[in-house]
């Protein structure tokens, strides 16, 4: 059986053709493509066109490349970020990006109307200025005729699955991610809503992970060379929500860390955690594709390396992440580090506003070297790898229970050193894989939904289908 992947990342696309024989999926990736988001009428917003030709070239290409017809394709991509439709489906007004200034002051806004305590206690979200909540007021405040017009509220995966299928439709693991659901229940908090002045008509009803939302589109079938119509499946529509759904092991004790251009490091849990310790420690509570809780905390991840890199590579010095990975390596570690989730790394390098320089900026502040490219991306690995151990403080404080071993899934995989120090930071072992962890969880859940597997087949498939590194506390400058 075989199957298309669409994962859409903060920084990049691909697309991946999946094939499923027993008790093992292989993974081919067809298409990379990059997710570049544009300046537009004042706003930092989604490039949808490039996007959408990215996803029609990649389904083209899985056809052309696979042995047989194509059963399902799932899309996921990141939270929060949302699209306003009409009755058809059709775009009301491009998409911002959770970049966007636009929410600058707004957590203060709507904590003056709900207080923090009470929004996290209700939602179990963790107040973070990009939140759908806070975009949604920031509208209301300058464009309410926008979302009076409005049919439907569609997170980004919800948009593209509208896009293939014709289904309107909000995914559980997604729309948990807007700061406007009851916590642990696939349902809007209409109270909540209401309490803000938001239009409650754009809330439609939620489906749950591996929902079947029907067939690819006749005309877009046709276009896309398909004689097949595919089911269009909703994953775990979060992509961090497919990245855990791909562990190759979920034993009580192990943690998680996505890592990307975000790293959500978490651990699943049964019930919604809502009590003043999770707030104090700035968890959150996301919705996995079986329905427990990923209870986790998001971290800065690798958008700061990303940003630096696009800034050397400006300034005419070409290095790819293996090559920097490998300065970073061979640079003296230091005990220091930087606070990585540092508000003033959030937003992208622009003119005069180089990430570059305000990550060398910080440095100076706490006396770290960070002048050639080694010591600054050794910085950066080293200061991530110090908030993994804060986080795992924080989750074993919150839930009573030791972690004994974390596994990195994504991209930061691929990064010895950063696995290497996390091992050491968190003082324990550390399981790397798999790098494509969302594409697969994603083709696991719908492998799942055309009956496949079930919940407990999924670890074993993962396990058999992925590579994975170990990694132990010991002193990191064994990778010298």
């Amino acid at each position: 059986m075989q199957m298309i992947a669409i994962d859409l990342g903060a920084d990049s696309g691909r697309v991946v053709l999946g094939t499923l024989a027993g008790e093992r999926l292989t993974l081919e990736v067809v298409h990379r493509f990059a997710n570049t988001p544009q300046h537009i009428n004042g706003h930092l917003r989604w490039d949808l066109p490039a996007l959408r030709l990215g996803i029609r070239t990649g389904i083209r290409l899985a056809k052309q490349q696979s042995s047989g017809p194509i059963s399902s394709i799932g899309i996921d991509t990141w939270g929060v970020d949302f699209a306003l439709v009409d009755q058809a489906g059709e775009l009301l007004d491009p998409p911002i990006h959770y970049r966007d200034e636009r929410t600058l002051g707004m957590p203060e806004v709507v904590h003056a109307v709900v207080p923090r305590e009470e929004l996290f206690a209700r939602t179990g979200t963790r107040s973070l200025v990009f939140n759908t909540i806070f975009q949604l007021v920031a509208l209301q405040r300058t464009q309410p005729e926008l979302l009076q017009r409005a049919k439907r509220l569609l997170t980004i995966p919800d948009l593209f699955n509208c896009w293939l299928s014709g289904t309107l439709a909000n995914e559980w693991s997604n729309a948990g991610t807007t700061g406007l659901t009851c916590a642990g229940k696939p349902e809007w908090d209409r109270r909540l809503i209401a309490q803000l002045g938001l239009p409650d008509h754009v809330f439609g009803p939620i489906v749950r992970s591996g929902a079947d939302l029907g067939r690819l589109r006749e005309s877009l079938a046709h276009e896309l060379g398909l004689s097949e119509l595919p089911r269009i499946i909703a994953p775990g529509c979060h992509d961090t929500a497919s990245a855990v759904a791909a562990m190759p092991s979920s034993a009580l004790g192990t943690a998680f860390i996505s890592c990307g251009t975000w790293s959500l490091m978490g651990v699943l849990t049964d019930r919604p955690v809502t009590d003043a310790a999770a707030l104090a420690a700035d968890l959150s509570n996301e919705i996995a594709v079986d329905g427990r809780i990923r209870l986790l905390k998001n971290i800065m991840g690798l958008w700061v390396w990303q940003e630096c890199r696009r800034d050397l590579v400006a300034e005419g010095t070409e290095l790819s992440h293996a090559q920097l990975a490998d300065l970073a390596i061979a640079a003296s570690p230091h005990t220091l580090t930087l606070h990585i989730d540092d508000e003033s790394l959030l937003a992208p390098s622009r003119n005069g506003d180089r990430m570059i320089d305000r990550v060398r900026r910080l440095a100076a502040v706490h006396g770290l070297p960070a002048t050639t490219p080694g010591e600054l991306f050794r910085r950066i690995t080293e200061s991530l790898a110090a908030a993994y151990a804060r986080a795992r403080l924080g989750l074993e404080l919150v839930t009573g229970q030791r972690v004994t071993a974390i596994s990195i899934m994504g991209g930061g995989c691929r990064n010895k050193l950063l696995c290497q120090l996390t091992a050491e930071s968190c003082g324990v072992p550390v399981l790397a894989g798999p790098d494509e962890g969302t594409a697969l969880g994603n083709l696991l859940v719908q492998a799942r939904t055309l009956g496949q597997v079930d919940n407990a087949g999924m670890a074993r498939v993962s396990a058999a289908s992925s590579e994975i590194a170990h990694f132990f506390p010991r002193a990191a400058t064994a990778l010298n």
